[in-house]
């Protein structure tokens, strides 16, 4: 019988021992994964405050109406990063893996963002859905004023937001943009998403729809064209 308790008090030490090991495993992968949310919570705080300095010792347009409110900066930094290190992994996927069939390449190659005041009333007239962000120190104001009437005539929500440098500076490009203009999401998001994430675990993306809608609510909530 001692031989059995002796037995017994050793499982049931191993089994907490076992216990143990996975709280702290849990705890240091919670630990890991706070981490990252408290840094990319200070990048987009210190970029929001750049961007707040940037507007205020900016020439502001006098068409720049309505102006993106600052408590909704977050959403549109977080489209622009997803866009960003969306092109960058899914070149970097198309390029390195010969296998990949057209089909998947083809999703790979899908636009989250048109630049260029060009560019953009193309993509319009062609019918593409999206979010306008334009510049608050364009000059003359003659190249962009068309822009807010038009894109109420196609039903496309719109808002001024910062300088032309500072727009370029987080769309991670050296010359000063006018616009950009970000696509609705459409039905082949989620397999982009699936396609990306599988052959990229570095940098894995999601939630692009979510943060769409953000923004685009945010925006038609401050406009009264929208309302």
């Amino acid at each position: 019988m001692e031989a059995n308790s002796d037995i017994d008090d050793s499982a049931e030490l191993k089994r907490e021992q076992d216990d143990q090991s996975e709280n702290e495993q849990g705890n240091d992968n919670n630990s890991v994964s706070s981490n990252s949310k408290n840094k990319e919570k200070k990048g987009y705080d210190k970029a929001i405050e750049e961007i707040k300095r940037e507007n205020s010792n900016s020439y502001i347009s006098k068409i720049s109406e309505p102006l993106l409110k600052k408590k909704y900066y977050k959403y549109l930094l977080k489209i622009i990063d997803y866009t960003y290190h969306a092109k960058i992994n899914a070149t970097h996927i198309i390029k390195t893996n010969e296998q990949l069939d057209d089909k998947k390449k083809k999703i790979l190659k899908t636009k989250f963002i048109i630049i260029g005041l060009s560019q953009v009333i193309k993509a319009i007239r062609k019918g593409i859905k999206g979010i306008l962000i334009l510049a608050i120190d364009v000059f003359p104001i003659d190249i962009i004023c068309h822009m807010p009437i038009f894109c109420e005539e196609n039903n496309i929500p719109y808002t001024f937001f910062t300088t032309k440098n500072k727009l370029a500076h987080l769309c991670k490009l050296k010359r000063s943009i006018t616009c950009l203009f970000i696509c609705k999401p459409n039905n082949t998001l989620t397999e982009f998403e699936e396609t990306l994430n599988k052959y990229n675990t570095k940098h894995k993306i999601s939630n692009y729809n979510k943060a769409y809608d953000k923004l685009q609510t945010a925006i038609k909530k401050n406009h009264p064209f929208f309302q």
